[in-house]
């Protein structure tokens, strides 16, 4: 059984950005943030199709969205289940990382 490669600090900084923004939204804005997220991305104007930062926002924002799918309330990352897993594994891994430093 293979672990997961940690995400990229780059990663973590657009899911950051993503749940900033999505921070308060109930389930019809964040739609709604991700039928934009999906034109911006449609339209942009890099060859090839969407750049790795596009393709990590719109996975975001399409599992908020899915989070909020059967949630009457708004979004919080502080009660967001997947985001608090994260966190939870990031703290574990950093004091171990200091300790190698």
């Amino acid at each position: 059984m293979s672990q997961e490669p940690e995400p990229s600090e780059r990663e973590h900084a657009v899911w950051d950005r993503v749940r900033r923004t999505a921070t308060g939204m109930n389930h019809h804005r964040a739609k709604a943030a991700l039928d934009d997220a999906r034109k911006a991305a449609e339209e942009s104007p890099s060859a090839g199709g969407t750049t790795p930062d596009t393709q990590t926002e719109l996975e975001e924002w399409e599992r908020i969205t899915e989070t909020l799918a059967d949630h009457a309330g708004s979004y919080d990352p502080a009660t967001d289940p997947f985001v608090q897993g994260q966190l939870a594994v990031r703290s574990r891994r950093t004091p171990a990382s200091k300790q190698h430093g």
